[in-house]
This record gives C-alpha cells, structure tokens and sequence, in this order.
C-alpha cells in the first residue's frame, strides 16, 4: 500500500523528467555556439586604400586612413615594439579582396566596445595571443593613433603549425585578413 501512495509523487516526477529530457534534445538555435559576430562593422574596402606597401615576409598593408602624429616626431607618435597599444580589430579568412571572408576573432564579438591591449609587440612575444601571429605584429609597427589599415598575413606568418587557430577553427593554411584601428597608443 505503501507504493501506491507515493505513485503520484512518482508520476509526477516520471513526467518533469520526460520533459526535461525532450526540451534537451531539441533542435533549439538560441543555444549559444560561439562568439556572436553580428556586431562587427563592414570590412573595410581595399579599392579605398591611401596607400599599400608589403613588408617583410610578404606581409600586405593597405591603409585606409592615415593616422594622425600630433607631436610631428614620427619616433614617438608611430607603434614601436615596446608600446602598449589599443586597438580595434576584426580577423576574417582572406577571400582575394571582397572583405567577406569568415570571422574568426574580433574585438566588437558579442556587441563589446571596449578595445584589446597589446603591451609588447617584439619578436616571440607571449603577452597577447593575437600578437602572437607574426604577421599580424609586423603590420601594427609603424601605425598611427587613429589609423585604419588592413593587414594581409600568408600561412607561414599566421597560425601555421605552431596553433591551428582560435574558436575551433584551423587556420593553419589560411590567408589571414585583419581590418585594424589604432585606438590609443
């Protein structure tokens, strides 16, 4: 007698489970999968381009706005290797020009404003992982505070084999694109 008397205690438990277990195997698109992008400005367009030049290792400048250097001295008011920088940026798989490329990282995932810092842009630095991307360190140097400028970064001075990349996706053979703006310098 005693079962019988906790049966609707024990339906009522059956049924809350059974709904749990249907609503966690549903096919539900609000779950998060990852950095939402939806936010990240328009890539910027290379045919604007004041000017371009290739450095070292065939790393590819575009620059879309020139910078501003209030003090006149080049030295002091263009990205070095000791500066703290910060900055704005959008990384995408290079797609030959068009901008659209797919979205690996940027600072403006889930609608952030804030701007990343970097503190050291020397060789094999290990203070921020996307300094890490030789290519991407080589195409800060030189910038200027307000600058807008688009960095093109072949595999060997990408990911390469040294990480396959970031948010699950493997970059180790890709082209990389990062549409940059110097924040504060």
């Amino acid at each position: 007698m005693r079962f019988f008397s906790k049966l609707p205690f024990l339906l009522f438990l059956l049924l809350i489970s059974s709904a749990l277990l249907i609503q966690g195997c549903s096919d539900d698109n609000n779950r998060p999968t990852g950095p939402d992008y939806s936010f990240v400005p328009d890539a910027y367009n290379l045919s604007e381009a004041d000017s371009t030049y290739t450095k070292e290792g065939e790393v590819e400048i575009y620059i879309i706005e020139e910078g501003i250097c209030p003090g006149g001295i080049e030295k002091y008011c263009t990205v070095q290797p000791v500066d703290q920088i910060s900055v704005k940026y959008t990384g995408r798989i290079f797609d030959g020009g068009t901008g659209e490329g797919e979205i690996f990282e940027s600072t403006y995932a889930d609608s952030n404003t804030t701007s990343a810092i970097i503190t050291n842009l020397t060789p094999n630095s290990t203070q921020q992982q996307t300094a890490q991307i030789e290519g991407f360190r080589r195409g800060l140097l030189g910038m200027k505070e307000g600058e807008k400028r688009v960095i093109i970064v072949p595999p060997s001075l990408g990911y390469n084999d040294n990480r396959p990349g970031v948010n699950g996706m493997d970059l180790r053979d890709e082209t990389l694109r990062y549409d940059v703006k110097l924040t504060g310098l």
